[in-house]
């Protein structure tokens, strides 16, 4: 028994050599390797930068496109891609400050094509009337950026649309939103004056009122000193140019060209009553169905009239607009419709794509993006004033909100074909 625990003895002390041995060996080797370079602790990130080497965060910049190459681009897109366009005007400072985030976006999304293109070069089926504005684009859908455009909210943005994950995070460098309002140094306040005539003739305007407050007295020194060189003008220069415009008219026939104006305007009255007749005769032989007045309407339509309705949801929203004129719903006119979206009454706007010219309906789509209200434009003035009640053509009507409604389920379908076709 003796003799057993003395062996049992020997085996345990022979096993903790060897691992007090088995210890030593790895801490020399330890040691011997301190001087050369590890590997990356985590085998994941050191198999990801061999195969997919990352340079810096700031090797991914947009691409400047024209109108042709960025349909070419959008046609391009393969399924579960996304493209990223910023929409700018480089007369705009905010369009100066939002740059240089598009870029830290094209950087912290590298998997998504950025590109840039001058709002003025784009087609008008983008519905793009405000800068800077930020679409993101796929195969089936085009959604646009409403929000803030601070940089956390435009990473969210992407989230939420492309449900994708950033990269890298990359902090917004500060100083460069005071680069984009420094435009009073040489060269920029040249270009400054150049491209805004009216801030030029504004600020003198400002400047003159200012110094004639200041100096009330310089007016009065002015009209003095006018009356006082009066007297002494040579007036006997106007008496020649007297004589030289009556010999004129002694040489020319006056009464002979005023019966030939007389004329004219006679032939001209004629011809606009024979195109009169000939207008309302064609008006009293249209109705909403007919091909022949569809066609016509067609071509009179602006391509800027974005998004256009097509016949079937144009005869939807008529058909609407007059139901919400019987429960006393709408208002008519684009004066009205701006104040029902100032107000916050407005379900939705509703504007004739044959208004000429159309530049007096543009800021209507702009204050209903800003106030989140849709906006659709119908072929036909002629016909949204029949739907309206009136006899006589109607560019604009918004159809109001109403607690209690019998429109409101029909209200909320239409406003959703619309947006629809916002997208």
């Amino acid at each position: 028994m003796l003799s057993m625990d003395i062996s049992m003895g020997k085996c345990v002390l022979m096993l903790m050599v060897c691992v007090m041995t088995e210890s030593a060996t790895s801490l020399r080797l330890d040691s011997s390797s301190s001087s050369i370079c590890q590997l990356d602790s985590v085998p994941f990130l050191h198999d990801l930068n061999s195969q997919c080497p990352f340079t810096g965060p700031f090797t991914s910049s947009p691409f400047q496109v024209n109108g042709e190459a960025l349909d070419k681009a959008i046609a391009s897109i393969r399924k579960n891609e996304y493209m990223a366009v910023l929409f700018y005007a480089p007369w705009c400072p905010f369009s100066s400050i939002f740059k240089p985030r598009f870029s830290i976006l094209s950087s912290m999304y590298p998997q998504i094509k950025h590109v840039m293109i001058e709002q003025s070069s784009a087609m008008p089926r983008y519905g793009i009337h405000s800068v800077p504005s930020l679409l993101i684009v796929n195969q089936t859908t085009r959604i646009r950026h409403h929000g803030s455009k601070d940089l956390q909210s435009l990473v969210s943005f992407y989230k939420i649309t492309t449900g994708l994950d950033q990269v890298v995070d990359i902090a917004e460098e500060t100083h460069r939103h005071e680069e984009a309002f420094q435009v009073w140094d040489g060269a920029s306040l040249k270009e400054t004056l150049l491209s805004e005539p009216y801030l030029v003739l504004s600020l003198v305007f400002v400047l003159s009122r200012a110094f004639l407050y200041f100096f009330p007295e310089i007016v009065s020194d002015l009209s003095a000193l006018w009356v006082a060189c009066i007297p002494h003008l040579n007036l006997g220069i106007l008496g020649e140019s007297r004589q030289l415009l009556s010999h004129a008219l002694q040489l020319i026939d006056v009464t002979r060209i005023l019966s030939k104006l007389k004329i004219c305007k006679t032939r001209n009255f004629h011809e606009r009553a024979r195109n009169a007749r000939v207008w309302a005769s064609s008006l009293a032989s249209v109705s909403l169905g007919e091909t022949s007045s569809s066609s016509r309407t067609a071509e009179a339509v602006n391509p800027k009239a974005y998004p256009l309705a097509d016949s079937q949801l144009s005869m939807t929203i008529l058909d609407l607009v007059q139901q919400a004129a019987n429960y006393k719903q709408l208002k008519k006119g684009a004066n009205e419709a701006t104040k029902t979206l100032n107000r916050g009454i407005s379900e939705f706007v509703v504007m004739a794509a044959d208004t000429e010219p159309l530049e007096i309906l543009l800021h209507l789509p702009l204050l209903a993006e800003d106030k989140n209200v849709p906006y659709v434009f119908v072929p036909s003035k002629q016909a949204l004033g029949r739907a309206c009640g009136v006899t006589r053509p109607v560019i604009a009507c918004s159809v109001t909100s109403n607690e209690g409604s019998q429109l409101k389920s029909q209200i909320q379908q239409l406003k959703d074909a619309i947006e629809k076709l916002l997208i």
